[in-house]
């Protein structure tokens, strides 16, 4: 199943990037970190599509997948997984 990206969940990863660098001060660190959290979801979503919880609070036929305190917002269809968002509560 192809996993896209939305415009929104692209536009969080690089906010997520600044604040990773911000804290650590190290490229490869902030670099290291969004990889390995793509990673993760490409991989889980891959062979676990339906890993998620239910997320219908946050939005009709989503599911809500976590990763080290990052909750990623995601939509299953026939043809793709689209990750719609992600954010961490106390971070946005």
């Amino acid at each position: 199943m192809k996993i896209d990206f939305s415009q929104k969940a692209y536009q969080r990863l690089e906010a997520l990037a600044e604040y990773i660098y911000q804290q650590s001060g190290s490229k490869k660190t902030t670099v290291s970190y969004v990889k390995k959290l793509r990673q993760y979801i490409i991989e889980t979503l891959n062979h676990f599509p339906q890993a998620g919880r239910p997320s219908e609070e946050l939005a009709p036929n989503t599911r809500k997948l976590v990763y080290q305190g990052f909750s990623i917002i995601y939509r299953i269809s026939d043809e793709r997984i689209e990750i719609l968002t992600i954010y961490r509560e106390n971070l946005y």
